[in-house]
């Protein structure tokens, strides 16, 4: 023991020491490196500059003067700026805490003085009148020509005092240098100490190992995946080894544990026989099933009989030469606990998920309600004879409830979302109606902060563009909005130009207002920020527009990009691709792909909807297609109607008091009546993905969301008309083909027919049989779907356009129904 107590004290000295020298090391080393770099950033020179550049400005300001004084017409301008340079110079050298130890040099602050006080006597002149300083130049002159000689001493005095400073520095490294490498040197020998230190340390502890080689082959196996409990079991059950983990999960000493049958032990009552079975098996058979498949969850049973859940892990290992099995086991008691808590909770955050899809599908019905009425209304009033001025005034109100509805859906939308986002909904628009209904709908604003909103459409655009109108139009508003919110007696300027490159458009969104610092351009995308700006104070927001807009644009497959000058202006820019409808619209009148004729003269149609100004919106629409109306305020009034008479199409709103519309419209097909049978189209302002499922699968024909304007409820009608009355299809698509044979004759027509066949012909060569619609064969599906459309073939149109909207999983599902249908369409006259 003394001998061990002896080499102990050693290397606890010799760690002392180890201890010492690093840290004498390291806190030269930062020394060291504290100097370097005090030396690197050059501090003196820069100082030495500043003094000189004293000079140079003060020789300078007296060219300027001199200069002045014989140019009496000259202006005063230069003057005035060199004296303000001077001024500021000499400011910094005489308060600036860099220069405080050369102000306290022997004859600086004499000099100092000396210039103070020609500051103080010549800047009221420089500040005053131009008369009374061009009086007084000749004097001002004369003092600078006194000054020069003083502040030559000073910059000679600076140079002096920092050059004893810098030599005063090296020298100091030069010991730290010194001391550090004394340092390290003995750090080396106390390094070489330790290590035959360690040496003799190692030979002693071979020799200590030898002794305990047989124990520590015994718990070798239970060292290498050791857990909490560990036991160690011969072929005979008898337990060997029980350590004091497993004393305290199993209850049991470790005297009564060791020879104790494992068995009658810790194995419960339920599972002691398929033990003592598969003990056997492997016995016999050495096969393994719980032996080394790693962690199991069984039950364990404690002193005291209780039951407990245990994970376990069994390997089988030798000792002695003979076979013993190593069980590691664990109480999972509140592991169990956990993740019953987790699963709870888990069940908790999805019922409050539910709960808020519940909220958000209310919000949507109760706002879109009272938006149809509005939306709706302004459908009709906008086909009445009104003043330039008043439909300035409801397109204001348009543009506004749409983007107000955009809004909600978004809300929705953002519900919904998954990790990969739904690619926004594409239409046919008017690219320049649309940027001038952004401008008068923003006109007002502008108008208050008297400000100058212009358009400027720069290239030729086409009459119709297919693209995210809706996205689009909520970038120039929030883009043309924020730059009136920070402009005032200015100009905003909306720009518009096709680039010829490709079919990308460019929006250029300029102002004068008040600009964004440099530092400030690459956040202003960023989420929740605000610019502070002069404005800032008066013009508070979110910091969510611009971060809105770039999500928008990107998901449209465009750019955007920002240029300002600070106090000047800004400039937003936008390029977006959107496709040139112009070959779909040559024919079509207000650009769309349906039949102009609607088919719907002398329809009976039943109104159903609890909320009386939707209803009495959707009978005007109905009454301007010449549809003969009747309404019903609820699923028992519609009922009753239909008993009274028939009806050629019913429209039902889906949320109503008493019965709702899906159950109204299964009461109405179950009176059994051959007209009963007749199509319905669901109109709900519920908006979700889900809903809507459940709605259709009520047998209903088609489905609108409120609000509802005419060119919605048109097309549902013709889409519902020609798909469940095989008669008005035929007048929808003769009155077309007549249209279009009216116009251009039965030649050009017949040219046209051979020319949609030919084309889709060549795009049935196209479709794959394996893997997705690729895009040119979408983009001829596309343009051929409008010429059918334009002849009159509405089935074929169809077809046409499921081809054009297919992923990879629809087509794999409809191909061979759509190649088959595509060819009977070929086949028919």
């Amino acid at each position: 023991m003394k001998p061990q107590s002896i080499s102990g004290w050693r290397l606890a000295i010799i760690t002392a020491v180890l201890v010492i020298s690093g840290a004498v090391v390291i806190v030269l080393g930062r020394a060291v490196f504290s100097d370097l770099e005090a030396l690197s950033t050059a501090r003196n020179d820069d100082v030495s500059w500043n003094v000189s550049q004293l000079e140079v400005e003060l020789l300078k300001l007296q060219n300027e003067t001199l200069n002045v004084m014989q140019l009496p017409s000259s202006d005063l301008v230069s003057f005035r700026k060199r004296y303000d340079i001077f001024y500021s110079r000499f400011s910094s050298l005489s308060q600036g805490r860099l220069f405080r130890s050369l102000r306290e040099r022997p004859g600086a602050q004499s000099v100092l003085d000396a210039a103070n006080g020609f500051l103080d006597r010549n800047t009221p002149l420089v500040d005053g009148a131009d008369d009374v300083l061009r009086n007084d130049l000749s004097g001002i002159y004369d003092e600078l020509t006194e000054l020069h000689p003083q502040i030559r001493e000073l910059a000679l005095i600076g140079i002096e005092h920092y050059a004893e400073n810098e030599t005063m520095r090296r020298d100091q490294l030069s010991k730290t240098l010194i001391r550090l490498a004394a340092a390290v040197l003995v750090l080396i020998l106390v390094l070489t100490v330790t290590t035959f230190v360690l040496l003799k340390l190692f030979r002693r502890g071979e020799r200590f190992s030898h002794e305990n080689a047989i124990m520590r082959s015994r718990f070798e196996a239970a060292v290498n995946s050791s857990l909490d409990a560990v036991l160690v079991v011969n072929t005979k059950g008898q337990i060997i080894e029980f350590n004091g983990s497993a004393e305290a999960v199993f209850g049991y000493t470790r005297s009564q544990a060791i020879n104790g049958d494992m068995a009658d032990l810790i194995v419960p009552p339920h599972m002691r026989e398929m033990h003592l079975k598969g003990m056997q098996r492997f016995l016999d058979t050495n096969e393994k099933k719980v032996i080394g498949a790693g962690r199991i969850r069984l039950e364990g049973m404690r002193k005291s009989g209780e039951i407990f859940p245990v994970e376990l892990s069994i390997s089988l290992a030798e000792t002695d030469g003979e076979r013993v099995f190593v069980s590691f086991l664990r109480d999972i008691t509140q592991e169990i606990e956990a993740e019953q808590d987790l699963r709870t909770a888990r069940d908790k955050a999805q019922e409050s998920e539910r709960a808020k899809s519940d909220l958000l599908t209310v919000m949507s019905h109760e706002m879109r309600t009272p938006l149809n009425g509005i939306l709706g209304s302004l459908s009709l009033i906008d086909q009445t004879n009104l003043t330039d001025r008043q439909k300035r005034h409801l397109n204001s109100i348009a543009v506004s409830g749409e983007l107000l509805l955009s809004h909600v859906n978004d809300v929705l939308h953002l519900s919904s979302l998954t990790a990969e986002n739904a690619p926004l909904k594409q239409s046919l628009f008017d690219l320049s109606e649309l940027t001038n209904d952004v401008a008068e709908s923003l006109m007002a604003n502008a108008q208050a902060r008297n400000c100058d909103l212009q358009v400027n459409i720069l290239s030729d655009l086409p009459r119709l563009v297919r693209g995210h109108k809706t996205a689009l139009q909520q970038c120039l508003i929030n883009l043309v909005g924020n730059a009136i919110k920070f402009t005032s007696d200015g100009t905003v300027l909306i720009e518009v130009e096709k680039l010829h490159a490709n079919d990308h458009y460019e929006f250029r969104v300029s102002d004068t207002g008040v600009g964004i610092a440099p530092k400030n351009l690459s956040r202003v995308f960023e989420e929740f920020v605000t610019i502070d700006s002069s404005f800032s104070r008066e013009n508070s927001g979110t910091g969510l527009g611009l971060a809105i807009t770039k999500r928008l644009v990107e998901g449209m497959g465009g750019e955007i990009e920002v240029d300002s000058v600070l106090g000047q202006g800004s400039l937003f820019t936008l390029r977006i691709p959107l496709g040139d409808a112009a070959t779909q619209i040559d024919h079509v009148q207000g650009g769309q792909t349906l039949p102009r004729a609607l088919p719907s003269d002398g329809l009976r149609v039943l109104v159903v909807d609890d909320n009386e100004i939707n209803r009495l919106i959707l009978a005007d629409m109905l009454h301007d297609m010449n549809c003969e109306v009747t309404q019903a305020a609820d699923g028992f009034e519609a009922i009753k109607a239909t008993q009274k008479q028939a009806f050629d199409l019913l429209l039902l709103d889906i949320s109503m008091p008493g019965i709702d519309g899906m159950e109204t419209l299964a009461r109405i097909h179950a009176q059994g009546a051959d007209w009963t049978q007749v199509p319905a189209i669901a109109v709900t302002a519920h908006a979700s993905k889900k809903d809507h499922e459940t709605i259709m699968q009520a047998d209903f024909s088609s489905l609108l969301v409120k609000p509802v304007d005419m060119a919605q409820l048109k097309a549902s009608l013709i889409g519902v008309l020609q798909k469940d009355l095989p008669h008005v299809q035929t007048m929808a698509r003769n009155s077309t083909a007549q249209d279009f044979i009216a116009r251009f004759g039965d030649a050009t027509y017949e040219r046209h027919l051979h020319d949609l066949k030919s084309g889709v012909s060549e795009l049935l060569e196209q479709l794959p049989w394996d893997g997705a619609v690729s895009a040119d064969a979408q983009q001829q599906a596309h343009k051929l779907a409008g010429t059918a459309a334009i002849l009159g073939l509405p089935t074929l149109t169809e077809l046409l356009q499921t081809v054009e909207i297919c992923d990879a999983e629809a087509w794999a599902e409809e191909q061979d129904r759509l190649r088959a249908n595509l060819q009977d369409a070929l086949r028919q006259p």
